[in-house]
C-alpha cells in the first residue's frame, strides 16, 4: 500500500515538474518576443497562461493590481497576438513588416480601459507562398527572418509555409541514391529561381547552386523552425511530389520517368523537368528517405506541402491516373510519418481550369482520407474555388488572399470584397481558416493585416470595415489625426476598390516595356488602374495635411511615399498619351516637350523612392552579395538577384518584367533607359520622316537587358534611404497636383 501511494505521489510530482517546466518555457518565449520588439518597455508587461476556448486560440489584455499590462493566452502565439492588439488598439502603434525594430514608444504606456478578450474562429491561419521564397526571401539573413517570424506570430499565423533549406535535404537524399554531388548542384536552380525548381517548372536555370548557399540556408532553416516552434506555430514543410533529376534514369533505367511540359514560361527545352511515375516503388522510397532526412535535420512538423503538376501537364489526364498520383503521394507521406497532413494549393486548378475538371479534381480528393488533404483556396479574391467544387467535395480548405504577383509594388487592396468573402467562407463547415498567399512581401500592408485580424476578432460575422479603417489610420498616425483618418476613408471608398485585380495589373507606365499603344503592353505590365487617379491624388493631398506629430511617425511616412509614388506613376500615363499624340500628329516640338517631362517625372519618382528603405534596389543587391564567400560568388548572387526582378530568365522571354518593382535605382538604371531609347528612335523617325524602327528597338532592349542583368552597366545604388521623405513627397505633389487633381 505504501509503495502504491509512493508511486502516485511520484507521478503527481513528475507531472507538476513537467507542467512547471512547460509554463516556464511559455513565459520565457513570450517575454523574449516582447523584449525583441519593445525592449525599453518590456518590463511593463506580465505574462499569464489561460485555457483555450473550445479548442480555439484565445487571448486577453488586462491590468494587474500594480498597474502593469497583463497579456494572457493559451499559448505563446496567443500572447503574441495579445501584445500586437495592445500595440494597435491601446497604444496606437503600427508594427507591420516594414517597422523599424525595436520599437520605441515615448512616455508611459497607456493602459486598457477594461479587459479585452478575443477568440480565433479560424482554426488555421496560413501564410506564405512557394514563390515568396524567390521574390522576397532568397537573400534574407537571420535578422530579417527573426523580425518577420515575430510579425507572423503577432498576427496570429500558426501555419507558416517554411521551405528554406530543403536543398540540403535533397543533396543528402540524391547522394544516397548514387547521384554525384556536382550533378545535384547542377540540377538545382539559382537561389531566386528555386521555387519553380521545387514545383517542377524548371531545372538547372542559374545553377549550379553553390554549396555556400545550400549550407547557409540549412543553418538558417534550423533557426527559422526553432523560433516558429518556440512561438507555438506548426510550420508546413516540403514533401516529395514526383520531381526527380534526369540523372536518376541512368541509375534506375527501368524506372518510368517522364519528361513533363517542355518550355514552361518560354524556357528552352534544356531546362525541362522529369517526373517519376507514382506506380514505381521507387516513388515511396524517395519520399521515405526525404521525410526522414528532413526530420533528422529539422525536426518533424506532420504538415507537408506537395504540389504535383503546378502549371504543367501530368503524363496523363485520366481521372484514374490523377487519383493514383494523389493516393501515392499521401500514402508515401504516411509511411514516413503516420500523422502526415498534405497541403495542396489550388492555384493550378484556377490557372488550368480547362483541364482540371470537376471529375479530375474529385478523383484527387476522394483518393486521400478525409481530413488528410487540405486545399489552399489560393487566390480567393479573384476566384473562390470552393464554390466551384462543392466546397472541395468536402475536403477541408483554407480561404486565402493572394493579392500580389511577383512582388509588384502596385497599390491594390479590394478590402470590401475580401472582408465580405472571408466572413462568408468561415460559415462553411469544412473551411479550416484563413490565409495569405502573396508572392511578394512589402506591399499593401493594410489588407494583409485585415485578412489576418478578421478571423481572430470577436463576432466575425459583424466585422465593420469602416471602424477597422479608422483604427488602422489612427495607428498609422500614432494618434487620432483627422486628416489621416479622412485620407484612409477616401482610399477605402475610391481607390482600394473591388474592381481591382492583381492578375494582369502589375505596374505603372514607366515599368512597361515601351510600346506605341499602352493597350499593347505585355501581360506582365498592364498599367491601367480601376480608379480615378484624381481620387488617389486627393487622398495624398489630405494625408499631407496631417499634424507635426503624425508626420514624425514612420508608418505615416511610408504611407505618404507609397501613395505619392503610385499617383505620380499613374500620372505618367497621361504624359505618355500626350507624347504619343504629338508623335502621331508629327508635332516634333510637343513631342520633345512631353517626352522630356515624361523622363523627368520618372527621375523624380526615383528620387522619391530613395527616401524609403522599402523601395531600394541597392539593399536587394547588397543582401544578395552578402551570401557570397568569394568575389565570384558575390557576382553570381548579384546576377541572380538582378535577373529575377527584370528578365526573370532570358532577355526577350515571356516573363520579362513579371516581377517588376517601383524601386529607386531600378527606375533610373533599368526602366528609364528603355524609354529614353524608345523616345530617341521616335524622335529620329519624326525628324527623318521614316517609320519607327521596331526591330532595332527590340534588339537593343534585349541586349540592354542582358547587359544590365550581367552587371555590365554599373552604377552605385542606395543601400540606405537618402533625403526627407515627407518634404520630397510634398514638393512633388505641389509640382504635379494641378494636373493630377483634374
Amino acid at each position: 500500500m505504501k509503495n502504491h501511494l509512493l508511486s502516485i505521489l511520484l507521478l503527481v510530482a513528475c507531472h507538476q515538474s513537467i507542467y512547471a517546466s512547460s509554463y516556464q518555457s511559455f513565459v520565457k518565449n513570450s517575454e523574449a518576443l516582447i523584449q525583441r520588439v519593445l525592449p525599453e518597455k518590456a518590463n511593463h508587461f506580465v505574462i499569464e497562461q489561460i485555457s483555450s476556448e473550445h479548442g480555439k486560440d484565445v487571448f486577453e489584455i488586462a491590468i494587474s493590481e500594480n498597474g502593469k499590462i497583463v497579456l494572457r493566452g493559451n499559448n505563446e502565439l496567443s500572447v503574441a497576438m495579445a501584445f500586437n492588439r495592445y500595440l494597435r488598439d491601446v497604444a496606437h502603434v503600427s508594427y507591420d513588416w516594414f517597422s523599424v525594430s525595436p520599437l520605441q514608444i515615448k512616455g508611459e504606456l497607456p493602459l486598457p480601459i477594461s479587459t479585452i478578450r478575443m477568440a480565433c474562429s479560424a482554426q488555421e491561419r496560413f501564410f506564405n507562398n512557394t514563390c515568396t521564397f524567390g521574390y522576397t526571401f532568397p537573400f534574407w539573413n537571420w535578422e530579417r527572418w527573426e523580425k518577420f517570424i515575430d510579425w507572423l506570430a503577432m498576427n496570429g499565423v500558426n501555419r507558416p509555409l517554411m521551405l528554406a533549406g530543403q536543398e540540403k535535404v535533397w543533396l543528402n537524399v540524391w547522394q544516397s541514391f548514387g547521384l554525384k554531388k556536382e550533378d545535384i548542384q547542377a540540377y538545382f536552380s539559382g537561389p531566386a529561381h528555386l521555387p519553380w525548381h521545387r514545383m517542377a517548372n524548371l531545372d538547372k536555370w542559374g545553377g549550379p547552386l553553390p554549396v555556400s548557399y545550400i549550407e547557409g540556408q540549412y543553418r538558417l532553416q534550423k533557426k527559422i523552425l526553432a523560433r516558429c516552434r518556440e512561438l507555438s506555430m506548426k510550420p508546413v514543410l516540403p514533401a516529395f511530389a514526383g520531381h526527380v533529376p534526369e540523372q536518376l534514369k541512368q541509375i534506375y533505367p527501368e524506372a518510368n520517368i517522364h519528361q513533363i511540359s517542355p518550355g514552361w514560361g518560354g524556357m528552352d527545352a534544356d531546362y525541362t523537368t522529369y517526373f517519376l511515375d507514382p506506380s514505381e516503388k521507387l516513388f515511396s522510397e524517395i519520399q521515405y528517405r526525404f521525410l526522414k532526412e528532413q526530420e533528422k535535420l529539422y525536426g518533424i512538423s506532420h504538415r507537408y506541402s506537395a504540389d504535383p503538376f503546378n502549371e504543367i501537364d501530368p503524363p496523363s489526364w485520366a481521372p484514374e491516373y490523377i487519383a493514383s498520383v494523389a493516393k501515392t503521394i499521401y500514402r508515401s507521406m504516411k509511411n514516413a510519418d503516420p500523422e502526415a497532413i498534405w497541403y495542396q494549393m489550388s492555384w493550378t486548378f484556377y490557372y488550368d481550369s480547362e483541364h482540371w475538371t470537376q471529375e479530375r479534381l474529385k478523383a484527387m480528393v476522394e483518393s486521400v482520407p478525409k481530413g488528410k488533404l487540405i486545399f489552399l483556396d489560393y487566390v480567393a479574391e479573384e476566384e473562390e474555388f470552393y464554390k466551384r467544387t462543392e466546397n472541395f467535395f468536402g475536403a477541408p480548405f483554407i480561404w486565402c488572399y493572394l493579392g500580389n504577383f511577383g512582388g509588384n509594388t502596385h497599390l491594390v487592396a479590394p478590402m470590401k470584397k475580401v472582408s465580405k468573402r472571408i466572413v462568408e467562407a468561415q460559415k462553411v463547415e469544412n473551411c479550416l481558416g484563413v490565409g495569405a498567399t502573396l508572392e511578394g512581401l512589402n506591399v499593401n500592408p493594410e489588407i494583409y493585416e485585415m485578412v489576418l485580424e478578421i478571423p481572430c476578432s470577436n463576432q466575425i460575422s459583424s466585422f465593420n470595415l469602416d471602424e477597422w479603417i479608422k483604427n488602422y489610420a489612427v495607428r498609422r498616425a500614432g494618434q487620432e489625426d483627422s486628416a489621416v483618418i479622412e485620407a484612409w476613408k477616401l482610399l477605402k471608398e475610391k481607390v482600394l476598390v473591388d474592381e481591382a485585380q492583381v492578375i494582369g495589373n502589375h505596374s505603372v507606365v514607366f515599368q512597361v516595356l515601351p510600346v506605341m499603344d499602352l493597350k499593347e503592353s505585355s501581360w506582365t505590365t498592364n498599367p491601367f488602374v480601376p480608379y480615378d487617379n484624381a481620387d488617389l491624388a486627393k487622398a495624398l493631398q489630405i494625408m499631407l495635411q496631417a499634424n507635426e506629430e503624425s508626420r514624425k511617425n514612420d508608418a505615416y511616412c511610408f504611407d505618404v511615399v507609397n501613395l505619392a509614388r503610385q499617383a505620380l506613376g499613374n500620372y505618367g500615363s497621361c504624359l505618355y498619351e500626350k507624347m504619343m499624340t504629338a508623335y502621331r500628329e508629327q508635332n516634333l516640338s510637343d513631342f520633345q516637350k512631353y517626352s522630356h517631362q515624361f523622363i523627368s517625372l520618372g527621375m523624380e519618382i526615383d528620387l522619391l523612392l530613395g527616401t524609403r528603405k522599402e523601395f531600394l534596389l541597392g539593399s536587394w543587391l547588397s543582401d544578395a552579395r552578402r551570401w557570397g564567400k568569394t568575389r565570384e560568388e558575390k557576382i553570381y548572387y548579384e546576377r541572380n538577384a538582378r535577373e529575377i526582378i527584370t528578365t526573370w530568365h532570358k532577355s526577350g522571354g515571356e516573363l520579362v518584367d513579371y516581377a517588376n518593382r517601383q524601386w529607386n535605382g531600378l527606375m533610373r538604371s533599368y526602366y528609364l533607359p528603355r524609354w529614353e531609347k524608345f523616345i530617341e528612335l521616335l524622335q529620329k523617325s519624326l525628324i527623318n520622316g521614316t517609320s519607327f524602327e521596331q526591330e532595332d528597338f527590340s534588339a537593343w532592349c534585349i541586349d540592354f537587358e542582358r547587359k544590365w542583368v550581367n552587371g555590365e552597366i554599373q552604377e552605385n545604388f542606395l543601400e540606405k534611404p537618402s533625403g526627407n521623405a515627407i518634404e520630397t513627397a510634398q514638393r512633388l505633389f505641389e509640382k504635379y497636383s494641378t494636373e493630377m487633381l483634374k
